[in-house]
């Protein structure tokens, strides 16, 4: 896939270790001030500098530390800062509102020293107060907040030694905090944000970012304004001071050809999620195009094992064997996309090869239903004991992906029933247990996201898995700063994950955006989340 946006970072006069992509490794970092760089472009001064970003669905609750949507990260990202910021290039964890860190040899205590010079945008300052109001806040919010309380899995609170020096305590080593110290997740909002109910959070928040929440409409639009006197970015962005853009609005336009026609039309100067048969019309010189894959787990079927068929380990396996990931590539039309090989995208930092355990074959899927007693009807469909070979899977996305590996499933003689949701509906499924396979994925830039989704721990469990030996593997990995021995423990989970078809992967999601060719800027974290920071118009 060729890579449309490139994200230059600049020199660097702070020393600082790189994080390598085979593991996350828990480091020690020693940090200045960033310094400055020009932008390879400048904003048209003469022209608005306002930018219209169509979104493909409601955000649904504009706090990122409780929502894990796409759409939802792209608004909360320009509102939030994060303690640290991650190189989506070559993993390099860099200083943003902290401006150094230190772990403990048993990761277990992370102390950070602020930047003296942050507010928020209603005028109160960044204190090691507020970071602790944050962090109290978000294991109060529990499962609202399921991937904040993933990052922060074992939280013992946080001593606060001044204004601007912490530290972060867990009762057991907990070595992808730092990585999630980069993420939106843990993105810092203000302490009357922190003390807000959750609902209060999901229609209004106060952060230090470059941009304001001026407006949300549900199931209409997002309107956000710059923020005078913004002077924190991170050393991976492209300038300093405040945005390029003076506003941005995004309108929620649900259907595909509209957004698209927009774009064409002048109407939207950016959109989200450019459908992949319509890649190649967007690929001339008055638009560009922005792709970035998804680290984390890939599309997926994600299971429950205590829901009939699927606590037969068997019918699981068939379901993977029968699914040819590489026609479901082509038949999605995803040029940007690719067919998966792991449990882990291969963006992922830990990710493991397991092209042989995840490849096409339907004759071994036949076997093992039929011997474990499974016999064809004259519909085609497997069953045993008058049971159809029936599975459902719930969604709010990717409809075509599934559609694809329905009609594939259908050809094995399994009946997939597709069950789509609205975003509410899904997270409610995952709340109640009714469901099951759920269909989608999890971004994250650590393989840690194996046990956000598969642990009896995790707060933001997808796939319900009684499964002891996993669970320990789960447990050790998070709790192992040596790179080596990490990866050794990450590739045996994936294997075990896959063989177990506990998580049955079917496409490699890509970001792609685009954007009429006179705005330029946009760039991606290192979780495929767009940064409008740098985005400018220049040209009418």
């Amino acid at each position: 896939m060729k890579e449309h946006t490139v994200i230059r970072t600049r020199d660097s006069r702070m020393r600082r270790l790189a994080v390598p992509l085979a593991a996350v490794a828990a480091i020690v970092s020693l940090a200045g001030c960033a310094g400055g760089a020009d932008t390879a472009a400048t904003p048209n001064t003469d022209i608005d500098q306002d930018v219209v970003f169509a979104l493909k669905e409601d955000i649904v609750c504009v706090d990122p530390q409780q929502t894990s949507v796409t759409t939802a990260l792209i608004v909360g990202r320009q509102l939030t800062d994060s303690l640290l910021d991650q190189n989506p290039d070559t993993g390099e964890i860099v200083p943003w509102l902290a401006e150094s860190w230190d772990v403990s040899d048993d990761l277990t205590a992370y102390t950070f020293t602020l930047r003296e010079d942050v507010t928020f945008s209603d005028g109160t300052p960044l204190t090691s107060q507020t970071v602790a109001a944050n962090f109290d806040a978000v294991a109060g919010l529990g499962g609202a907040a399921s991937l904040a309380s993933g990052y922060l899995s074992g939280y013992a609170g946080t001593e606060i030694t001044s204004d601007t020096e912490f530290t972060v305590n867990f009762s057991a080593p907990n070595v992808q905090f730092q990585q999630g110290a980069t993420t939106m997740s843990l993105g810092i909002v203000s302490e009357a944000t922190a003390a807000a109910t959750a609902e209060e959070r999901c229609q209004s928040i106060v952060g230090t970012g470059p941009f304001v929440l001026e407006s949300y409409v549900p199931n209409d639009s997002v309107e956000i304004v710059a923020r005078e006197g913004y002077g924190w970015a991170s050393e991976l962005r492209e300038h300093d001071g405040d945005p390029h853009l003076s506003s941005v609005s995004f309108p929620i336009i649900a259907e595909a050809s509209v957004r698209t026609g927009g774009l064409e039309s002048g109407e939207y100067d950016i959109i989200q999620d450019l459908p992949y048969v319509d890649e190649a019309r967007f690929t001339g010189d008055a638009f560009h195009l922005y792709a970035k894959p998804n680290p984390g787990v890939p599309n997926s079927f994600i299971v429950n094992t205590t829901r009939g068929v699927l606590g037969d380990e068997a019918v699981r396996q068939a379901i993977s064997k029968s699914l040819d990931r590489e026609q479901i590539n082509v038949i999605t039309g995803s040029v940007s996309g690719a067919a998966p090989t792991s449990v882990l995208t291969s963006s992922t930092p830990g990710y493991a090869d397991l092209g042989d355990t995840l490849a096409f074959d339907p004759e071994g899927a036949a076997e093992l239903l039929e011997d474990s007693g499974w016999t064809r009807d004259g519909d085609g469909i497997y069953e045993k004991d008058g049971q159809p070979l029936t599975v459902t899977v719930t969604a709010f996305y990717a409809q075509d992906v599934l559609e694809a590996a329905q009609i594939q499933l259908a050809d094995a003689g399994i009946d997939l029933r597709i069950k789509m949701v609205s975003t509410g509906d899904f997270f409610g499924a995952i709340a109640s247990g009714d469901y099951d396979m759920l269909g989608a994925g999890l971004t994250r830039t650590d393989p840690d996201a194996l046990r956000t989704l598969l642990s009896t721990s995790s707060v933001a469990r997808w796939a319900i898995v009684d499964d002891a030996e996993l669970e320990g593997l789960l447990q050790e990995q998070a709790q192992t700063s040596d790179v080596e021995a990490r990866q050794e423990l990450v590739a045996e989970i994936q294997q075990l994950v896959a063989e177990r078809a506990y998580v049955m992967p079917t496409l490699e999601t890509v970001q792609l955006h685009a954007s009429r060719a006179g705005v330029e800027g946009v760039t991606f974290d290192s979780a495929a989340r767009v940064h409008l920071y740098d985005a400018m118009v220049v040209a009418d």
